[in-house]
């Protein structure tokens, strides 16, 4: 075997080098190609499906341009009509976020434009204390409310829950809680309540009489503890720890009047104030004094005169003073007009 020179083997090594880099070069070139026909094959592809699916696409479109669109306009409705001043009227036995809160309910609660067609001719119901609200637009970022409430003559106390009823004796609401300008009437003899059904006491004409007494009351701006009713009719209004009789339904607003202006002077007193045979030409009015009462004097049995205003208005100024003067009235059993010592309602 002959042994090739140092020439022959590098032109060996030479030749093998550039077969080697020719395979290279080949496979690059297949490599190229094939990647070349897969983009054009990808390409085809996408230029097929776009033009399977170019209604689907141009209708897309559309539907994301309308989309746009509408978003634009519900954001410039929501800024545009978003409520941001409510006038509230009428309402004295509900607060004013209690009312917003039954008028301005759910996502779009703020917003006029939405507000006013869903109030437009209709009311707003079934709010406690209330017969129905009306809802106003007055512009873009302001509503009115009106609340009109149900004509409540006063409530009684019955087994921990308050009845409140209308003039004609009706139960409208039951509540836990006491609300603010209804008296409280006591002296009432029921032993059951239904909603919506008049309550069941014998004389029916209660019910006007008490009534009357609670727009007297609200006329002259006075706020009592409660009313009582004996078994004759005869009202009491007890204010503190002053009871002051006022007897049979006659000359209310007088009665009233002269009350209003009398209680001031009988702060931290403690007693029974006899308006029960008032009439406009008595000009004294007797105040029979308990005996735990600072000012009680043993001597006169407890009462002293007290001078009343004299006419239905009450007077414009009050000296704050209860007059020291000789007992001119008649003194009063301080147990007969105490509701307390008679039967209280259930």
């Amino acid at each position: 075997m002959g042994y090739l020179d140092e020439s022959s083997r590098r032109d060996i090594r030479a030749r093998a080098d550039e077969l080697r880099r020719m395979d290279e070069e080949e496979a690059k070139q297949r490599k190229k190609e094939e990647q070349e026909f897969r983009k054009r094959l990808r390409k085809r592809s996408r230029e097929r499906f776009f033009a399977e699916n170019r209604g689907k696409f141009i209708r897309l479109g559309i539907l994301l341009v309308i989309l746009a669109i509408l978003a634009g306009i519900l954001f410039y409705l929501w800024k545009a009509y978003e409520v941001t001043e409510i006038d509230v009227t009428g309402n004295t036995m509900q607060s004013r976020d209690e009312i917003i809160g039954y008028v301005c309910t759910g996502p779009l609660g703020r917003n006029s434009l939405y507000l006013g067609y869903r109030y437009k001719d209709r009311s707003v119901t079934n709010v406690p204390f209330v017969e129905k609200m009306t809802v106003e637009v007055v512009s873009p970022h302001r509503i009115g409310i009106t609340v009109y409430e149900k004509s409540l003559a006063g409530c009684v106390d019955f087994h921990g829950s308050y009845v409140y009823f209308s003039r004609d004796g009706t139960a409208e609401e039951i509540s836990t809680e006491r609300a603010a300008g209804i008296p409280e009437v006591t002296g009432l003899d029921f032993d059951h309540v239904v909603l919506h059904e008049a309550l069941p006491v014998t004389n029916r004409k209660i019910f006007g009489q008490i009534l009357e007494v609670s727009q007297i009351l609200s006329k002259y701006g006075l706020t009592v503890d409660r009313l009582y009713y004996d078994g004759s009719g005869n009202l009491t209004i007890i204010s503190g720890q002053v009871r002051a009789a006022l007897g049979p339904d006659e000359y209310l607003d007088e009665k009233i009047a002269n009350l209003s202006a009398i209680l001031p002077k009988l702060e931290g007193r403690s007693g029974v104030l006899d308006l029960s045979s008032y009439d406009p030409d008595q000009k004294n009015v007797t105040f029979t004094a308990d005996k735990n009462d600072a000012g009680y004097k043993a001597s006169e049995n407890g009462a002293e005169a007290v001078q009343s205003s004299g006419d239905a208005e009450p007077p414009a100024e009050d000296n704050g003073t209860v007059p020291d003067t000789e007992n001119t009235g008649t003194p009063v059993d301080d147990t007969a007009t105490d509701p307390d010592a008679t039967a209280q309602t259930p």
